[in-house]
């Protein structure tokens, strides 16, 4: 009898490991289907956006532009596409700042139009244009910073799936184990 039970308890444990080899076969393939499906993902959005290549280019980032800016509720990351308008907005203010405290400041003294143009305008104009480049630029990494926290979360959930669904077969293994050795000792000790 104790062998028919050590059979069985060993055909369980190979039949346990088996079920537990599956579900991590299906765990690794559900990763590796969604890890290249983001990968892919990731590539096409990587994609640099150029509106100025050609017309039509322009055309269809004009349109992802406008509906971007026009989804209320952001339901799409508009980030990618709005980045060539922000920095156009910025550049331009980066000149007209300067040239309109240049244009005032020579209506009250040509001398003080002149002093500020080449001692203040410049360098304010510079300063701006490039704040607004670093700005943007933080902007963009943080939002593929997002995108890969998101996906990290998402292999996480998948791990955590997968390790309940191993820790089940797990804990009934160990309580066999524990109910195994408790009549094993309680023998001995009749025994004695």
């Amino acid at each position: 009898m104790a062998d028919q039970s050590g059979a069985n308890t060993a055909e369980l444990e190979e039949f346990d490991e088996i079920i537990a080899e599956g579900r991590w076969a299906a765990f690794k393939e559900s990763a590796t289907r969604r890890m290249s499906r983001r990968i892919a993902e990731d590539e096409e959005g990587e994609e640099p956006v150029e509106p100025f290549t050609s017309p039509s280019a322009f055309g269809a980032w004009s349109v992802d532009a406008a509906r971007a800016l026009l989804d209320l509720q952001f339901h799409r990351a508009a980030t990618r596409t709005l980045l060539p308008l922000a920095y156009l907005l910025g550049l331009a203010a980066a000149f007209a700042i300067p040239i309109v405290g240049t244009i005032g400041l020579w209506r009250i003294s040509a001398w003080l139009g002149i002093v500020f143009a080449v001692v203040f305008a410049i360098p304010l104009g510079l300063v701006i244009a490039a704040t607004v480049r670093l700005l943007l630029e933080f902007v963009l990494n943080a939002s593929r910073l997002a995108a890969r926290v998101s996906h990290i979360s998402d292999m996480a959930d998948d791990l955590f799936q997968a390790l309940s669904d191993v820790a089940e077969p797990v804990n009934q293994l160990s309580k066999d184990v524990q109910a195994v050795q408790f009549w094993r000792f309680r023998r001995r000790s009749s025994r004695k």
